[in-house]
């Protein structure tokens, strides 16, 4: 047990090394899927097929990276069925492909007479990926990186996460579900292109952000990736004690400037704290602090965040906080690791959401592994439902996913992964949805 948390706290603390980007080390990876289920509303359907290459060349003081989506996935007509399937570059992924069209607005006549905007389906967009990504960093010395591209990843301290990075076979659900159309793939300042990439301000009262625009909502952004696509540099010290970084968001501009920042400090091997802003000398700029610390039986990871500071509108703030411990079960090697999170907001109108969630993984073999996620979530309810007899029995919602995964390593550059992933989502007005998927992930690194 003492060798598993060893691996597991250096991991945590130092994390991949000083150059780690997407991918933490050279090399070339294909990451297939195909899979099948029923969306949000709809029957039984084949989803298709998605294939992902990534790959990272480290020349001298050069590191290339790149990865390419392509898939062929179902198109829906309006009844719900699959229509065709469609070949190309997709933002769709396992995860974003199992709620299909987010399902369809139900609310009642009489509540949309009070806001036209109510909207109970769901609003998964921050469940989309990159189609593709690009990086260029030249290290200039052993200890400054310079970087520039569309995912740089560059990251301090712990946050809610999907597990593995969204074409990988073991993401989930981040925040419980929680519906929000924010999108944090790229948070650009500003597009420069016709390709759709997500800011970095966060609109509490935007639809699909507040109560009754999209089923279960409460989602909060946490800052804690200060470069994604940027242009950066950052300074790591030997042995990884600090990291300090800023960087351009795509978009900067001289006449409204902006920054993005982010700082490391492990001053033991025990302990390791973070902070970071994004969007800097501007208004709507999101501020990120955590910590992770290492004791002997177990890890804890601590994150707070604060976003649309400094704007001039009123009651637009949100805050998030949480926590994950990660232990293995005395006498075993199972590996469970829980975690809580709680989102409230500056506008004393909407109640605070919360959920709960957490997973546990362990070996059955040298080759076959078995791992579970599993979360329930309850979002944000706006007080003045209660003035309206439409809306007065209204609350926040509720959100239950489990996802039960196996895995089997064939070689030692082959696996395959076998899931079964059942969401139940019950809206604000009591609407209830489901969605599931199952399906099987073949990686091979070359």
């Amino acid at each position: 047990m003492k060798k598993i948390l060893a691996t597991i706290v250096a991991s945590a603390i130092l994390g991949f090394g000083a150059n780690a980007q997407v991918l933490d080390k050279e090399q070339m990876k294909n990451t297939a899927w195909v899979g099948v289920g029923a969306p949000l509303g709809g029957d039984a359907m084949a989803y298709g097929f998605t294939d992902t290459f990534q790959t990272r060349f480290d020349r001298g003081k050069f590191t290339v990276e790149a990865m390419l989506n392509w898939s062929f996935l179902a198109n829906y007509d309006n009844e719900y069925n699959v229509d065709n399937f469609q070949f190309g570059t997709s933002n769709n992924n396992p995860l974003s492909i199992k709620y299909g069209n987010w399902g369809v607005n139900s609310v009642s006549n009489a509540a949309k007479a009070i806001d036209g905007e109510y909207n109970n389906h769901a609003n998964v967009k921050n469940t989309l990926q990159d189609s593709y990504y690009v990086n260029f960093l030249y290290h200039i010395t052993k200890n400054v990186d310079f970087g520039v591209g569309t995912k740089l990843n560059w990251k301090v301290g712990p946050a809610p996460a999907y597990g593995s990075w969204l074409w990988e076979n073991d993401a989930h659900i981040r925040q419980g579900g929680f519906s929000t159309s924010y999108d944090d793939r790229s948070g650009v300042f500003a597009q420069t292109s016709t390709e759709a990439v997500g800011n970095y301000r966060y609109y509490v009262h935007a639809a699909g952000n507040r109560p009754g625009t999209a089923d279960v909502v409460g989602f909060v952004p946490f800052a804690n990736k200060y470069a994604k696509r940027a242009l950066g540099v950052r300074f790591i010290a030997d042995g990884e004690m600090l990291e300090i970084g800023a960087a351009l968001p795509n978009g900067f501009n001289t006449d409204d400037p902006v920054l993005n920042s982010g700082i490391k400090f492990n001053p033991a091997k025990w302990l390791s704290l973070a902070a970071a802003i994004e969007g800097a000398l501007d208004d709507g700029s999101n501020f990120y602090t955590g910590a992770t610390i290492g004791f002997d039986k177990f890890i804890l990871d601590l994150y707070y965040a604060a976003d649309s500071l400094f704007t001039n509108a009123k009651n637009d703030q949100a805050y998030g906080t949480g926590a994950a411990i990660t232990f293995v079960i005395p006498n075993t090697k199972v590996t469970l690791r829980p975690e809580i999170g709680v989102n409230f907001f500056e506008d004393d109108n909407y109640t605070a959401a919360w959920y709960t969630g957490g997973s546990l993984s362990f070996d059955i073999n040298k080759d076959i592994g078995f791992n579970l996620w599993s979360s329930i979530a309850f979002g944000s309810k706006d007080k003045r439902w209660d003035d309206h007899s439409a809306t007065d029995d209204w609350d926040g919602g509720h959100i239950f996913d489990v996802r039960p995964e196996i895995t089997f390593n064939y070689t030692s550059h082959t696996s395959f992964a076998a899931y079964f992933d059942y969401e139940h989502r019950t809206a604000f007005d009591g609407k209830g949805r489901k969605c599931w998927s199952t399906g099987l992930f073949w990686t091979y690194i070359f």
